[in-house]
Formats: C-alpha cells, sequence, structure tokens
C-alpha cells in the first residue's frame, strides 16, 4: 500500500471532506444541546478502556424473580488498598448505585450504597459477594455502579441495561464453571463444564441451539453495506434437563443459545471462545489481526507460510524498520486486539467488530457517548492528521439475540481518506494515537 497511493487518495477526497465536516459540526451541536447531567452525556471511555483504573471489577445483574434482582461482584483482591490500622490489615469498598429509567433521564429513580470491609487476604484472590437491588427493576432501565476503594479515594464506574425480567435472558441466570467460579458475562474461554443457575419459573429442561460459523472480519469503514444478518438456523440442537443443569459439556468453540421455546427470540447466550481469550497467542490468530494492515497479497503469504511466527515477525519488522519499533508496533497493536476483545466482543470476537475495527487502527477516542440507540466515538486532534482535527463514528445498537453489545457503524465514503492514511501511519512504523 504505497505512500504515494494514499496521498493521492487524500487530495481526491479532501473537496469530500468539506462536505462532511459541516454535517459533523451540526452533530456537535445538537449533542452540545444535551443535558449535561443525562446518561447519555456520561463519557464512557474510562468504562470500555481499563487501562487507567486502579479498580477493575465485574459484575452481573440476576432476575431472581420479579420483584427482586441481585448484584453479582468480584474484585482483584491486589487492585485494593490494604491498611494496617495496628492490630489488623483491612480495606474498605463502597459500592453506589443509581437507577436510571432510560438514558435521557437525568435524575435517577431511586439510589442506595453498600459498604465492605475485607481482611487481609492473599493478593491472588477474588473477592466476590452480592447485593439485592430493591427497586422494581424494568426493561431498558440503566443501573450504574460507582465502586470506591475508600482508602485510596478512588472509583470505578460501570452500568448496565436492564433486560425484560419476563423473558429468558443471560440475566435469568447464574452461570459458572462447574463447580468454579462464576462467570461475569457470557464468554467461556474453551471447552468446559458449566454450571447454571436459574429461579426462572417453569424451567424444567431447555433446548440448546448450537451455531459453529467463522464469521468474517468488520467491512472498511468507508465500505456502505447492509447489515449483516444472522441466520438463526442452527447447525446442531441438543436438550438439557435441569437436573443436569450443574454439569453441562461444551465441547467446542461457538455460540450456545439455551432456549425453553425455540419459536422465541428469548434465551441465555454462551460464547465459547479460544482457550487464552481475551489474548490472542496462535499464529494464525496474531496473523489474522493484521488483515486491516496487509494487501491481500501480503496475508495471503503470511498464511500460507511455513514457519508463519517466523513470516510473521519478518512482517512487523520490515514495517518497523528496527526491532525496537517493531517491538513496540506489536505490542501496541495487539494490546490494542486484547482490549477490543474485553469490550466488544459480541457473538464473535471483539476485534472483529466494527468498533474493534476503529480502535485497532485509530485507538482510543476522547470521548463516547451512548443513548438508548447509538454509540458516537469522539477523535480530536490525533498526530500526523492535519486538517482534520475532529472525527465523529457513530455505531447504531443492533437487535441482536445473543447480545446487548452488538452495534454497527454507520458507514460513510469520506471515511476512506482518513482510513487509508492511519494504516499508512502503521506501515510506516508510527502508531497512531499513541497514548
Amino acid at each position: 500500500m504505497a505512500s504515494s497511493h494514499l496521498k493521492e487518495i487524500y487530495r481526491m477526497c479532501k473537496n469530500q471532506y468539506v462536505v462532511c465536516s459541516f454535517f459533523l459540526s451540526m452533530i456537535f451541536f445538537l449533542m452540545g444541546c444535551k443535558s449535561s447531567s443525562r446518561l447519555s452525556n456520561e463519557n464512557l471511555t474510562t468504562q470500555l478502556f481499563y487501562q487507567s483504573e486502579t479498580v477493575s471489577p465485574d459484575f452481573l445483574v440476576y432476575h431472581k424473580n420479579m420483584d427482586s434482582s441481585y448484584i453479582y461482584f468480584s474484585i482483584d483482591a491486589k487492585d485494593l488498598l490494604f491498611v494496617n490500622d495496628g492490630s489488623i490489615s483491612s480495606s474498605q469498598i463502597r459500592i453506589e448505585f443509581s437507577l436510571f429509567d432510560s438514558y435521557s433521564i437525568a435524575v435517577p429513580s431511586d439510589t442506595g450504597s453498600y459498604h465492605y470491609k475485607f481482611l487481609s487476604v492473599a493478593n491472588n484472590v477474588q473477592i466476590r459477594d452480592s447485593f439485592l437491588i430493591e427497586s422494581n427493576l424494568q426493561e431498558g432501565n440503566i443501573i450504574r455502579l460507582k465502586f470506591v476503594d475508600i482508602h485510596r479515594n478512588a472509583a470505578t464506574i460501570r452500568s448496565a441495561l436492564v433486560v425484560n425480567k419476563s423473558k429468558l435472558s443471560n440475566q435469568s441466570f447464574i452461570v459458572s464453571k462447574q463447580q468454579g467460579p462464576i462467570l461475569y458475562n457470557n464468554f467461556l474461554p474453551g471447552a468446559n463444564m458449566i454450571s447454571l443457575k436459574t429461579d426462572f419459573p417453569g424451567i424444567e429442561a431447555l433446548w440448546v441451539r448450537c451455531y459453529f460459523r467463522d464469521f468474517p472480519l468488520a467491512s472498511l469503514p468507508f465500505r456502505v453495506i447492509d447489515d449483516v444478518k444472522f441466520s438463526m438456523y442452527s447447525d446442531s440442537v441438543f436438550y438439557v434437563y435441569k437436573s443436569d443443569f450443574d454439569s453441562i459439556q461444551i465441547l467446542r468453540p461457538g455460540i450456545y443459545y439455551f432456549q425453553m421455546d425455540t419459536n422465541l427470540s428469548s434465551g441465555l447466550a454462551m460464547v465459547c471462545l479460544d482457550p487464552d481469550f481475551p489474548n490472542v497467542t496462535k499464529p494464525e490468530q496474531l496473523i489474522e489481526a493484521t488483515r486491516y494492515l496487509t494487501t491481500r497479497k501480503e496475508y495471503a503469504q503470511l498464511m500460507g507460510a511455513e514457519n508463519k511466527k517466523l513470516e510473521l515477525d519478518a512482517f512487523w519488522l520490515d514495517v518497523g524498520g528496527s526491532p525496537d519499533r517493531a517491538r513496540n508496533l506489536i505490542r501496541t497493536y495487539y494490546n490494542r486486539v486484547q482490549d477490543a476483545n474485553r469490550a466488544f466482543t459480541s457473538y464473535m470476537e471483539g476485534w472483529k467488530t466494527d468498533r474493534g475495527m476503529i480502535y485497532l487502527i485509530l485507538g482510543q477516542p476522547i470521548s463516547i457517548y451512548r443513548d438508548a440507540e447509538t454509540e458516537q466515538w469522539t477523535y480530536s486532534g490525533l498526530p500526523g492528521f492535519p486538517g482534520f482535527p475532529e472525527m465523529l463514528f457513530i455505531f447504531r445498537k443492533m437487535n441482536n439475540p445473543f447480545s446487548s453489545n452488538d452495534y454497527a457503524l454507520i458507514r460513510q465514503p469520506v471515511y476512506e481518506n482518513v482510513w487509508y492514511l492511519a494504516v499508512d501511519h502503521w506501515r510506516q512504523g508510527r502508531i497512531v494515537n499513541d497514548n
């Protein structure tokens, strides 16, 4: 992908970008008119990308019945500050919750807090507990959680969208590895035996529809395409009785959809991924993740190499120009792959999604705002991009039965030149947005 070719694209698209700049300016004006106290005006950057966080808790929402819901949470002991009061060492956590009726509401309908004191434990211990939300949660409500390490005076924000209690969903179950810890998301690293706990009424058995598919990478941001439609026709089906919920074998990577009635779209989705997920370690995976940077010929050569690891190292060394720069490129790029897996995985790995694609190439945006229908990312003042001080990417929330974390980019032809400029930066050994 020659630099001169990219510069020519830049000249050809410059006039087109003037039109886009007006369009984006109007969007920013309208966004600026929103009340700053609404959830839709809360910058979610640190919630999606955890690098700067001191405490990184996991949590899930569980509807025990129509009247009560629980928050289950887990915190790494090594993230907390333990202080010795002269007799014993302990940490203290305060969890504050706010319940909002929707993203457009400024004032929460309910608030509360829970205080925990933990005695000194080994660094590798996960501290786990749960608490009751006494409000009657409704579909579309947003639960906002603030985890405060009191001794360190540091806070972390998390949020979750509430799913209809009367429909079977991921919030109707607590899933754990057999005789092991709770899974706080629906990702299962590698083949495993799992256990299900549920109080949903009427469940005596569940159908499990299995999908074993290789999902393609996201299309480039400037190629306007129709939304990808997922076929609900399953590759296989099995049946599991409630008496066997403690020992369900997941044998291979794929999507496992647990349903009471296969004629309905509601159910529990478990996504079995590579055992090393969210990390990518196999040569084939490492090569696949370069597809946004490589030409078709280069990609075929990498995949067809007898020693794929050696060939991939040679590719990065050629791009970086020196071993030190190549190592820095590799570290940054594959850290972004892993970040994207943690933040954007839905029914496929996060780096393959539209948001993952943008994050891999352009890095972390300065702001992420979300409402009920969209997520908006803003980039501003990227080094090496004169004339493009502000870029906006809008992602639409998709109606996906497997995940509430599925967003599709609203593609625009005007993204073409900035995309190729960014790719050209990488191919010249320069990291885009190295923050």
